[in-house]
Order: structure tokens, then C-alpha cells, then sequence
């Protein structure tokens, strides 16, 4: 499903001079400092509003130095990308779901490979659940005398059709059941909500194997989300690569906690808007203001990627 991944996950993701895989050199020196990235992006593969392609021109015109396409669950945007992005570089992305003691845990999964088959069947897995999900919750909807068809959530889902609740609540605005989207999970779609559904899940640790087995990072996503923040010690137990300290709803005070438990644990650190559509005015997608000790973590950990790639 996934072939010719492996050929863009070097050429295209190394620098895009390399014509071979016998050519593979170091590039770490070569690699000038970041200043702008923004590694927390979706695509309408998944539930954000511009294609991959449209994304990465946004990128190259607003002068990011390193991006990250982190649909939900699927990498399939990095099948429609421009062959031309330099100077733009681009570290592979996911954000996978998992689930800690009955609450949704997200992990973002940097620089692993496409071709790994335990990471396809889990995106597989997702891609089914997600849309025997929807029809579960299009008929709980039915029983509330909203009426929505399973083809128009289908129709906004984006080329991969892996539904996200954010679909349904899309055709209920469409609709006119809801005003906003908001209003949509606040009525009916959200956590334990009339007509919610939970999606099949694997648990944080077995995301965790399955990153890595795949070569790649795992990285919780917003942990200023999560239903406690002591999770974060027992993620670090399970393996966990990094945290996500930068995000648009975390707090200052947040983000210096966030860096403090990354450096005392020896965690990578990120940063990323989330950016799921120009709408949305506080996910931004050019408004990332990483404390310089992000920026160098994340260095790091493209060069990791770098020399993984080099290994290989």
C-alpha cells in the first residue's frame, strides 16, 4: 500500500541531491541552523483543510525552515508531495492514537518508516475502526432524530476517507443541526456524549513498539492535554523519545514545566501549531515561537534521523 516510500523517505526528505541510496553521505555538517518549524501539521488526508501539496507551498512561502505532515493515524499525504522543496525540508510525521487507562493519548511519530508492515496494519486498523465508528454514530445520531448519510461524512474526509470526528460534526454544520463544530461535540459527538463512539485503540506502549520498531521517534503530542499530567512518568517508562512542549494551548508556565521533565529525563523536545485550516485562528501556521533550547533539541533529533538514514 504504502510502496515507494522508502525511495521519498531519503531522497526527498534527506536534501534532495542524493540520486541513490549507495550515495548515502552524512549530512549533518552540512545542515544549517533551523529557525523556523513547525512540526504539527494535517492535511485534508486526514481532517485539516489544504492538500499536502498546497501545505508545502504555504511552507515555502512563509519561509519555513522544517516542517512535519502529522495527519491522524495515515501517511498518505507524503504520496502527494512536489518533488521540488528545497530549501524546505521535511522530517516524516504521524500522529498516532493510542489510549492510557481509558483516555486518548496522542503520539507523534517522526522519521519512521513507511514501509514498516506492523506500522501499516496499524494505520489499517485505524482507517476500519475509524469508519465503523462513523456508521455507529451516524445511527445514534439517526435515534436522536438528526439524520446525516455515512456518504456525506465520506465526501469530507479527504482521499484516504479515514473519518475523524470532526467529518461528522462538519456535515452537522453543513446540515444546519449545529452552528459551529464546537457546538457539534458539545451536543453530541464529544467524550461520552449521546452519540459518541470510542474508535479501537491500541494501548501508549504498543504505539511506542510499533514507532520504534518502525526506526522511528515517539513524541507525546500536547501533554498539557492529557488527563494528568503524570502520565508523562509512566510514558517515560514505556519508552516514550520526546515531548511536544510547544503547543498553542499550553500555558508558559506549561511549556518551561514541559521542558524541565524533557531535560531532566533526557527527552527530545518539539514544537508544533497543529495546524489543522486557515479557519482556525489559533492553531496557527506560521506563529511558532520555539525557545531556542527546542530548536536545538529538535537539531538533534534530525540529525539522529539523519544518521538513522545513513545506517540503513
Amino acid at each position: 500500500m504504502l510502496s515507494g516510500f522508502h525511495k521519498i523517505s531519503i531522497d526527498v526528505f534527506q536534501h534532495y541531491q542524493i540520486t541513490s541510496t549507495k550515495n548515502l553521505v552524512m549530512i549533518v555538517k552540512e545542515i544549517k541552523s533551523f529557525k523556523r518549524i513547525n512540526l504539527h501539521l494535517h492535511t485534508n488526508v486526514s481532517d485539516g483543510a489544504l492538500t499536502p501539496a498546497r501545505l508545502v507551498k504555504r511552507a515555502q512561502e512563509i519561509g519555513l525552515d522544517l516542517i512535519s505532515i502529522t495527519d491522524h493515524d495515515t501517511a498518505d499525504a507524503y504520496k502527494q508531495l512536489p518533488t521540488s522543496l528545497l530549501p524546505l525540508r521535511i522530517f516524516p510525521g504521524m500522529e498516532v492514537s493510542s489510549l492510557h487507562q481509558g483516555n486518548d493519548v496522542h503520539i507523534l511519530a517522526y522519521g519512521f518508516d513507511f514501509n514498516n508492515a506492523p506500522l501499516i496494519e496499524l494505520t489499517e486498523m485505524y482507517l476500519i475502526g475509524r469508519r465503523e465508528r462513523a456508521i455507529k454514530m451516524i445511527e445514534l445520531l439517526a435515534g436522536l432524530g438528526i439524520d446525516i448519510d455515512l456518504q456525506e461524512v465520506i465526501a469530507v474526509s479527504g482521499s484516504r476517507e479515514l473519518i475523524v470526528r470532526p467529518h461528522i460534526a462538519q456535515v452537522l454544520v453543513s446540515k444546519g443541526h449545529c452552528q459551529t463544530k464546537n457546538e457539534a461535540f458539545e451536543k453530541y459527538i464529544g467524550n461520552f456524549k449521546p452519540a459518541y463512539v470510542a474508535k479501537p485503540e491500541v494501548s501508549v506502549a504498543e504505539a511506542v513498539k510499533v514507532i520504534h520498531g518502525a526506526g522511528g521517534f515517539a513524541v507525546i503530542a500536547h501533554p498539557g492535554k492529557l488527563a494528568k499530567v503524570s502520565y508523562i512518568d509512566e510514558f517515560i517508562a514505556m519508552g516514550i523519545d520526546g515531548l511536544e512542549v510547544w503547543h498553542p494551548d499550553h500555558y508558559q508556565w506549561e511549556i518551561e514545566n514541559f521542558i524541565s521533565i524533557a531535560q531532566k529525563n533526557g527527552l527530545y523536545m518539539t514544537g508544533g501549531s497543529d495546524f489543522h485550516g486557515e479557519q482556525d485562528r489559533h492553531n496557527l501556521f506560521d506563529d511558532i515561537p520555539l525557545p531556542p533550547v527546542v530548536i536545538q533539541s529538535i537539531e538533534k533529533m534530525w540529525q539522529a534521523y539523519q544518521c538513522r538514514l545513513k545506517s540503513k
